[in-house]
């Protein structure tokens, strides 16, 4: 049963991983399809092996998930369908036990390693702009107002493009303020894909494929926070 759940749960997040690389959308019905899935293996598991405690592991992964993850969605930290990935995830596999764990509930241990990977993203962003301005390209020009931590925090942040267009998935760090540009950070809510020139930008990170990589190195790897309670 275990090895089914495994499986379920990678060809579901590889599924939905390419699709939001490719459309930045994922459809309902493969939430709906895998729930489906994920109910039926836990009822099978538990008309063949009941226990209080294999109903309460259940109950808790779940509901666990589904707060954490509506909680992250309302507040704007990622989108509808990693709110679904990460409470499908729950169903079909409440509890996992890997080499390191603080907790057996592998959906938020897939969140919380995608996390770590993500962190990736802004070292990559500052070598771009850091190669870019060893080069002498002027990638701060037009914002000479802008003070020099603004400068250095939107390095990790993006990059600046020559031409943008919606196909892409970029969103625009920069706004026209009194006739003049001026950096845009805005983290927490959705903001429109955008086209134009010459523009600072910040991809619109699909971040299911992020927490398909947390789930993969959780069942292989552990739970990353063992890592910081080592120090």
């Amino acid at each position: 049963m275990l090895s089914l759940r495994l499986f379920a749960c990678f060809t579901m997040l590889a599924y939905s991983s390419y699709s939001d690389w490719k459309t930045r959308e994922v459809t309902d019905k493969l939430w709906v399809i895998f729930s489906f899935i994920g109910i039926a293996f836990n009822s099978i598991e538990l008309i063949s092996n009941f226990s209080i405690d294999l109903l309460i592991s259940i109950s808790v992964s779940f509901s666990i998930t589904f707060l954490i993850s509506f909680a992250l969605y309302y507040l704007g930290f990622f989108g509808g369908a990693d709110m679904k990935a990460l409470t499908v995830l729950a169903l079909l596999l409440p509890t996992y036990h890997p080499p390191n764990y603080l907790h057996p509930f592998i959906s938020i241990i897939s969140l919380t390693n995608g996390s770590f990977l993500v962190l990736i993203l802004p070292i990559i962003f500052f070598m771009i702009n850091a190669g870019r301005f060893i080069r002498g390209k002027d990638i701060f020009s037009g914002f000479e107002g802008e003070r020099l931590w603004k400068k250095i925090f939107v390095c990790f942040l993006g990059y600046r493009v020559d031409k943008a267009d919606e196909g892409h998935f970029l969103m625009s760090l920069e706004r026209i303020v009194d006739n003049k540009k001026r950096f845009h950070i805005s983290l927490l809510k959705d903001e429109e894909f955008v086209s134009g020139e010459d523009i600072w930008v910040t991809p619109g990170i699909p971040l299911m494929i992020f927490i398909t990589l947390g789930f993969v190195s959780a069942v292989i790897f552990g739970d990353f926070l063992t890592l910081l309670f080592r120090f």
